[in-house]
């Protein structure tokens, strides 16, 4: 794909500066239909729809939308030995995609061009090149939906089958094939697919075939729930096949050779339940014997097992949730190593809370494949306006936990657990003993309007992060402990007009040591945006990561400008994590929906 596709790209680039006008104009010169939003087998699309069906003639072409989005981001880099950036003086970096749909009735092609000749920094090697690795196209007649070329597709949970893109990450792990969605009775959802899974410009060798059925119970049988109460069953089936005889694995003495299943099967099997305000899912998968590089080529088979309890009513919030995974590593290519995040067909959620202020985001988890136990739970709450503890305008209170812990392997006489001998299958671990800790938090935040035009946040993060477990090395310890404290503030100084500050204070004895950092956001609503922040290392380094930015919004244009320094982390989303490496320079970027 990397030179493959000339003429397609070049018909997808041209689309992208002529289509959004030519969409503009076609809405002006249509003054008799409406875009509305139309749902088709749970997917939602932009449809054009007459506004009086009376008196307008219904013609095909007048339904035919152009949507789609432009996202560009450059770095021009600048050396700095201070911070260990990798990059040289004048190095200019970039990512590109345009994604365009036509939406008409019945049908909806598309496809996405992406340009990464020289990708931004974190990205592998294999990013690199240029095309439309993204093409597809839908067909829908009454509850039916067939899908040819690149999709995305979910079942259940994620556990035995998650394909999705994440451009922070660099996660595009779409099937190219065909899948089928079915609607053939009220609350009764089908879905077969097959395909091959993209890895970076190309695809890997093996097939990958599913099917998901989902019931909903209360839909189809109405008149014998109330509206209150739901109950939903669903089942899934996710195969694999991989050639085994092009890879050559041998075992330690040198004298045999592993021989790998061909075939690989997974199942998943889940319940949801509604009942008043409360929400339970209950979700159980399996996966059969699938040796890889992840787990040391062993034979076991895998399963995880995810319990979510969820209540909201009257200003209350609450959820608690538990997951245990057992050799769960699913992908579609056996000898992907573990610190790679491509060719993952399924996907196993972290259970941690989603960090977005800079040193609470410094440790993240990620979820670890050969096993864990994760708990996490959640409550909120919303206390009155006008009462003792909600004062004028009201206080929401917000506290939640999370826990995760390795498995307590056992190993049987002759085996090491940490380096299994390939093509074994001696070891496992008791289901309800819990091993040593990988991850912990507790998270406390507190959000008060103090006045009409002054509010406040208060976050407190405490957190127990196993560096050696997560990033395979630690720093006085292998366990880090952290504790952060951030105050937050917003000030509307006129009706357009908004001033949002951040004080953040990270302590640790592991690790560089304690950190500050501090931000002021100037909002000039509906256009500007002016951001001034730094990062400063107390501890061992005393290094600090500035950075200033400039934010210009216009209808549905996007532009950004930047300079400063980045220090070297993990970027995580979902359990997912990339490390990136330190950078320094200017930083442009545009992004256009239409």
């Amino acid at each position: 794909m990397k030179s493959k596709g000339f003429k397609m790209t070049a018909l997808m680039a041209a689309a992208g500066f002529c289509l959004p006008a030519l969409a503009a104009s076609s809405e002006e010169a249509r003054n008799d239909t409406v875009i509305v939003p139309r749902t088709y087998m749970g997917e939602t699309v932009m449809a054009a729809e007459p506004l009086n069906p009376s008196t307008v003639k219904d013609s095909w072409w007048s339904k035919v939308r152009a949507t789609g989005s432009i996202q560009t981001q450059f770095l021009f880099a600048q050396n700095d030995p201070k911070i260990g950036t990798e990059l040289p003086d004048g190095k200019v970096l970039n990512n590109t995609y345009f994604d365009l749909t036509i939406n008409a009735p019945y049908i909806s092609v598309g496809g996405r061009f992406e340009f990464m000749k020289w990708p931004l920094p974190g990205y592998e090697n294999e990013f690199k090149g240029w095309g439309v690795p993204y093409i597809w196209a839908t067909g829908r007649y009454k509850w039916a939906s067939l899908t040819v070329g690149d999709y995305y597709e979910q079942f259940g949970s994620g556990l035995i089958l998650r394909t999705y893109q994440e451009r922070t990450l660099g996660v595009d792990n779409a099937l190219r094939g065909a899948r089928l969605k079915l609607n053939p009775a009220p609350g009764l959802f089908l879905t077969a697919l097959g395909g091959k899974q993209r890895y970076y410009w190309e695809h890997n060798k093996s097939w990958i075939w599913g099917g998901d059925a989902e019931w909903s119970l209360n839909e189809s049988f109405a008149n014998a729930f109330s509206d209150n109460v739901g109950l939903t069953l669903g089942v899934s089936y996710v195969g694999k096949h991989e050639n085994g005889k092009d890879q050559l694995v041998l075992t330690p003495d040198l004298k045999h050779q592993l021989h790998f299943p061909q075939n690989t099967a997974a199942f998943d099997g889940r319940v949801k339940l509604r009942l008043h305000d409360f929400d339970i899912l209950a979700e159980f998968a399996t996966k059969d014997n699938d040796p890889n590089s992840v787990n040391g080529y062993t034979y076991r088979r895998g399963h995880a097992e995810l319990l979510s309890l969820s209540y909201a009513a009257k200003g209350l919030s609450a959820y608690i949730q538990a997951k245990r995974s057992d050799n769960m590593s699913f992908r579609s290519d056996r000898t992907i190593s573990a610190g790679s995040i491509s060719s993952f067909i399924n996907h196993l959620p972290a259970f941690t809370m989603t960090q977005t202020y800079a040193l609470a985001a410094m440790y993240p988890y990620a979820t670890q494949p050969d096993g864990e136990w994760a708990f996490q739970a959640e409550v909120g709450y919303n206390f009155k306006r006008n009462t003792p503890l909600g004062g004028k305008y009201g206080t929401n209170v917000r506290l939640s936990a999370s826990y995760i812990s390795s498995l307590d392997h056992f190993v049987r006489e002759g085996e090491d657990y940490n380096n299994p001998y390939p093509g074994s299958n001696n070891f496992g671990s008791a289901f309800w003993k819990i091993g040593s800790l990988n991850y912990a938090d507790l998270n406390f935040e507190v959000k008060k309007k103090v006045s009409k035009n002054v509010s406040l946040t208060l976050f407190y993060l405490f957190q127990k992060y196993n560096q050696e477990v997560v990033e395979g090395h630690g720093v006085n310890g292998a366990m880090v402990t952290a504790n952060t404290f951030i105050l937050e503030g917003q000030w509307k100084m006129a009706k357009k007009t908004q001033l949002r500050w951040e004080v953040q204070y990270l302590t640790t004895k592991q690790d560089k040591g304690d950190w500050i950092a501090g931000l002021l956001e100037l909002s000039l609503a509906p256009h500007w945006m002016f951001t001034v922040s730094d990062t400063y290392n107390l501890g061992t380094t005393h290094l600090n990561y500035y950075e200033g930015l400039i934010t210009y919004n216009y209808k549905a244009n996007r532009f950004s400008f930047g300079y400063g320094r980045t220090r070297a982390g993990f970027n995580c989303s979902g359990g997912v994590c990339r490390l990136v490496p330190a950078t320094k320079g200017f930083n442009l970027s545009y992004s256009y929906n239409f």
